[in-house]
């Protein structure tokens, strides 16, 4: 928790940066580029686990300008498809020494979830510095029977200094952060049956203040969710009211 998030409430920020693949037979072409912000405020419950109040935003760029990406011009359809970005949250997590998990109250989300599984470490120490792994793999299941399925496999690693970690006087520690997935087609790119799959892989650091953001990511924000960035504690605050309510 010292690495990855904070031993108090204030806001975590994971930014990261790196580029989405198409992969067919075996082969990784480059598609396009990815900024991701995770926006958390982190509240150590009395069973031993934490709560997280947190939203997502996350940027698809072109690959040669490092712009954001309107329209994508699709290699393997010679399609040109509309962009969707990534919004998701905000909602309420749970950390545990077994990984990171759904809010249980949520219903909605519990009814679309098969299996789901989430790990955390082992950890991996060497020359004072610390390596913590966590996956969710998983998949969502859409009441409308038209709606395809997807499949979660997320893996993270939070790395920081051994001392860092240990330090009870620590409150929050300096971080780096790498990130891989796999997953389907983006539905946005309309690939129909064409054959393969997609991976990601992205790398950045823990920052505390959203000015400490690139300031490519948060003109992207401020164009396409100008009211979630703008003030990101009150983004969160009726989350976190239902966390200090019990709920």
């Amino acid at each position: 928790m010292r690495l990855a998030g904070a031993m108090d409430d204030r806001l975590v920020i994971w930014w990261m940066e790196g580029m989405r693949y198409g992969v067919v037979d075996s082969r990784a072409t480059p598609l396009y580029g990815m900024q991701v912000g995770i926006f958390q405020r982190y509240f150590q419950q009395p069973e031993g686990y934490w709560k997280l109040a947190m939203f997502e935003l996350t940027y698809y760029t072109d690959l040669a300008t490092g712009k954001l990406l309107e329209r994508y011009e699709n290699p393997y359809t010679g399609e040109s498809n509309d962009v969707r970005h990534v919004r998701l949250g905000p909602e309420i997590r749970h950390q545990s020494l077994n990984g990171q998990s759904t809010n249980p109250e949520n219903k909605a989300t519990q009814s679309m979830l098969r299996d789901y599984a989430s790990r955390l470490g082992p950890a991996v120490i060497n020359g004072g510095q610390i390596w913590i792994p966590s996956a969710v793999e998983a998949r969502l299941a859409f009441p409308k029977p038209t709606a395809p399925d997807i499949r979660l496999s997320i893996y993270t690693t939070a790395n920081g200094r051994l001392a860092d970690a240990l330090d009870p006087q620590t409150v929050s520690a300096p971080c780096t952060l790498s990130f891989q997935n796999i997953l389907k087609w983006e539905p946005w790119m309309r690939m129909g049956d064409h054959p393969g799959t997609m991976m990601s892989r992205a790398a950045g650091r823990k920052l505390e203040n959203p000015e400490q953001l690139p300031a490519g990511y948060l003109d992207m924000a401020r164009t396409l969710h100008p009211f979630l960035i703008r003030d990101p504690l009150e983004t969160l605050a009726a989350k976190v009211a239902a966390i200090k309510n019990g709920s």
